[in-house]
C-alpha cells in the first residue's frame, strides 16, 4: 500500500499534479493545496461529499480516500468550486507480494543462514566459556 499526494497548483484554472495519477488498489491518496484559495477534488458536482465532506483551504491537506475495488478503472473527478478544474486517477490491478513484485524466501530474497550475522553462534560472553 502506497500514499500519494495530489498538489492543487495554483494558476488560472489551478491545475492538479500529478494528472493523471498512477495508484494501484489498496494504496491511498491525499490532496494538497498551494493555491490561494479554497478547492474540493470530488467525483462530480452532483456528489460534492462522495470523497470529502469538506472544502480544502488554502496551504490545507484533505483526509485520505482509498481505492479497494479491484482494479484497472479510472476515476475521473472536478473541483466542484471551479468545474473547469480537473483530474485523473488510473487505479492499476493489484500489487503481488512486498513492494509489488513476487515475494522471495528469506532475509532481503536470499537464504536464511543460521546465527547472528550468518555465523555461527559461540557460546557464553563474546565467545568465551561462561563462568
Amino acid at each position: 500500500m502506497s500514499l500519494f499526494k495530489i498538489r492543487i497548483k495554483a494558476g488560472t484554472p489551478a491545475a492538479f499534479d500529478p494528472n493523471p495519477l498512477k495508484a494501484n488498489v489498496n494504496d491511498s491518496v491525499f490532496w494538497s493545496n498551494d493555491d490561494k484559495v479554497a478547492h474540493w477534488p470530488a467525483p462530480s458536482t452532483a456528489n460534492p461529499t462522495g470523497w470529502l465532506d469538506y472544502q480544502i483551504a488554502p496551504g490545507g491537506v484533505s483526509n485520505q480516500i482509498s481505492f479497494d475495488p479491484p482494479g484497472p478503472y479510472t476515476l475521473n473527478y472536478v473541483c466542484v468550486l471551479h468545474p473547469s478544474e480537473t483530474g485523473q486517477i488510473e487505479v492499476l490491478g493489484e500489487k503481488k507480494g512486498a513492494f509489488g513484485g513476487d515475494t522471495k524466501k528469506g532475509v532481503f530474497g536470499g537464504k536464511t543462514k543460521k546465527g547472528p550475522y550468518g555465523g555461527k553462534t559461540k557460546k557464553g560472553a563474546f565467545g568465551k566459556t561462561s563462568k
